[in-house]
């Protein structure tokens, strides 16, 4: 009997699936390669894999783990792309004791008109500096707040009122006959005085209505203005013509116009406080000028001690500065003698009035003495220097401060002085530029310290 074929279904026996044939392998075809059909000078160059760059070059080393700091990490700040306006600085908290000091001031200030003796002397001296150091510090926290700006306008406002009614009593004490007539003949003067004086909140104010005064860019040398060097700058013109219009009006200075009506008028003045009490009132005002400069400047709302008397130009001079200090007070003196002359030849070839000298000694006669030239140089070298060179130079340049400066003079001086003046300012102003504040205080104080030497009676 034949044996059934496996492709044979037999009856009761699941269906038998033939195997597949097994084919012979085929060889896959060898992969061409570029360097195959071109020369290797064609070829781009071969670029090596991640893995192979890693094992050439070594593994990274991992980054180092950092000890474990209290608080938050450090506030870095990248620029932010072109797109984006610049990010503002975070403003410092503002300190207690720039508030305390400031409430010393006004303390002091108000004291002052009840305490009467040396102590109610020295706290008069702070009145000047309580007006000026609040109008700053309100300026500075109007950066930021626009009620405090508000009251920093006030407050100039305030203080130009009061200038025009000092200069109306000036004024009026130079008058030949003292007092105000029914009529008010003979005193048109003073009123032209202060309406003049009055009008001078008009350019006071006028940079508040102006957030860039193009007409002061090429005197101060900036294009920045904020709040408060708008401030500076109204406070700084204004008060520049307000001390200028008695001179301007009554043609000879006030002061020296009432020493010359009133033989008693230096001592008026003065209150009667003799040379001893009149230096002692200068070393007041220097110390509370001194502390109000760093209010004014901002110290414990915007800057702390280090930066005020960095901001002021107060910095430590080494043996070498000190050194080139003398010889510039020794130059400024040589410039002074030279300058004096050829101003007064031609104030006398033209034929016009020139600052009476025996007025201005009488004016100054308490500070004729060793003692008196030590306290004037300290005083007005340190003193001037620090409120106009400090203060203002950096922010409104040399030719605005160095104006307001010559203007403080327009009480004693005629106009061929304060040309003499604003020179020496100019001279005083490159100073300051090219070193600090320091020197050109030494300088400024040298200068004083010989002048009044050298006016000293012979006798004396």
């Amino acid at each position: 009997m034949d044996q059934p074929d496996d492709h044979t279904q037999i009856p009761g026996n699941p269906p038998v699936i033939p195997e597949p044939p097994v084919l012979a392998e085929v060889p896959e075809p060898p992969v061409g390669l570029a360097s195959d059909d071109y020369p290797p000078w064609l070829l781009p160059p071969a670029v090596p894999s991640a893995s192979a760059e890693i094992l050439a070059k070594g593994f990274p080393e991992p980054p180092p783990i950092l000890p474990e700091t209290e608080g938050p990490p450090p506030r870095v700040d990248n620029p932010l792309p072109p797109m984006f306006p610049p990010r503002r600085p975070m403003a410092d908290p503002v300190s207690p004791w720039a508030f305390i000091a400031l409430g010393v001031l006004m303390a002091a200030s108000l004291l002052a008109l009840f305490i009467p003796g040396e102590l109610g002397r020295m706290l008069l001296g702070s009145w000047t500096t309580c007006i000026f150091s609040t109008m700053a510090m309100a300026a500075y926290l109007g950066l930021e707040r626009s009620w405090a700006r508000q009251v920093s306008w006030l407050i100039l406002g305030g203080t130009l009122i009061l200038m025009a009614l000092f200069n109306g009593g000036i004024s009026l004490r130079a008058m030949p006959e003292n007092g105000v007539s029914p009529s008010l003949q003979g005193n048109y003067e003073v009123l032209l005085v202060m309406c003049l004086s009055l009008l001078c909140v008009i350019p006071g104010f006028r940079p508040i209505l102006h957030q860039s005064p193009l007409e002061f860019r090429w005197l101060s040398g900036t294009t920045e203005w904020t709040s408060v060097r708008l401030l500076a700058l109204g406070t700084t013109v204004s008060l520049t013509l307000s001390c200028c219009i008695p001179l301007l009006i009554l043609g000879e200075p006030p002061f020296l116009l009432a020493i010359q009506r009133s033989a008693a008028f230096a001592a008026e003045i003065t209150q009667n406080r003799g040379a001893e009490g009149m230096l002692r009132d200068n070393l007041y005002s220097l110390v509370w000028t001194l502390g109000g400069a760093m209010l004014a400047v901002g110290m414990g709302i915007r800057r702390n001690t280090i930066q005020t008397l960095d901001r002021l130009g107060l910095q430590r001079i080494s043996i070498l500065q000190l050194g080139v200090a003398v010889l510039l007070t020794a130059l400024l003196l040589g410039l002074g003698e030279l300058m004096d002359l050829g101003i007064t030849r031609t104030w006398q070839a033209f034929g016009w009035k020139t600052t009476d000298a025996s007025a201005v000694e009488a004016l100054f006669s308490g500070f004729f003495s060793p003692v008196g030239a030590i306290v004037i140089g300290v005083t007005a070298g340190l003193g001037e220097e620090v409120a106009v060179r400090g203060i203002l130079q950096p922010r409104l340049g040399i030719l605005l401060s160095n104006s307001f400066f010559t203007a403080m003079h327009a009480y004693q001086y005629h106009w061929d002085a304060l040309c003499s003046v604003f020179i020496t300012g100019l001279v005083l102003g490159l100073i300051r530029k090219k070193t600090n504040t320091t020197v050109s205080a030494i300088v400024h104080g040298g200068f004083d310290f010989v002048l009044i030497l050298m006016a000293i009676p012979k006798g004396d």
